[in-house]
């Protein structure tokens, strides 16, 4: 689902195996800069700070954009072929793992992968999952959308040992967005928001539905 971002006033998208870079300084008039071929497989992209992190269909791929014109590839972390959203803080990237997909992967899986040396990342844990797809983290608080096994709240405080917290029922999860105590839930049926600002109480605050 995250095909794009932005950041220093560029425009960065992925397609399937290249890296767009445009810059956005005026809006009305957005200028094209170079395109990076990434390699095949290319799934997602998450900002932060001066580094871009790719998810791709055999591992992560991390770029600087110090030069936000010209990134720079910084290092990669590999794993078996699937599909694989990622996204990132200042020491640790976490990485869902699916199986069902066209990237032909049998692993459900989160990876917690220590960045803290960009240039050469290191596998922390590997925690299994029923069928994960999108996540976001808000401080200690990490959510991920694990297919038909809903919503999952993890504490991840301790990359190194994850606790599941919660676990909200929602048929077909695919992605979310957190930010503010606010948690905005993609599913099949429609679009969900969560308040957790009490996360032993998180409670529904609206339902989109979407029919076909």
């Amino acid at each position: 689902m995250a095909r794009f971002a932005i950041q220093s006033q560029h425009l960065y998208t992925v397609s399937q195996s290249k890296l767009n870079v445009l810059n956005i300084t005026t809006p009305q008039q957005p200028q094209w800069k170079k395109e990076v071929d990434l390699g095949w497989g290319i799934e997602t992209i998450y900002p932060f700070k001066d580094k871009l992190f790719i998810g791709s269909a055999s591992g992560m791929l991390i770029y600087t954009v110090a030069d936000p014109a010209n990134p720079q590839k910084a290092g990669t972390f590999t794993h078996a072929q699937v599909c694989d959203p990622v996204i990132a803080e200042d020491d640790y990237a976490f990485v869902t793992l699916r199986s069902g997909t066209t990237c032909n992967g049998f692993t459900n899986q989160l990876d917690v992968v220590d960045i803290k040396d960009i240039f050469s990342p290191v596998m922390v844990k590997t925690y299994p999952l029923t069928n994960p797809h999108g996540l976001s983290k808000d401080g200690q608080w990490l959510f991920i959308c694990d297919g038909n096994d809903g919503l999952k709240v993890f504490d991840a405080s301790s990359p190194g040992n994850i606790i599941l917290k919660k676990t909200i029922q929602i048929a077909d999860t695919y992605d979310v967005i957190c930010m503010n105590g606010i948690a905005v839930v993609t599913a099949k049926d429609g679009i969900y928001q969560y308040n957790y600002n009490d996360i032993n109480n998180i409670t529904l605050l609206s339902k989109t539905s979407i029919t076909k």
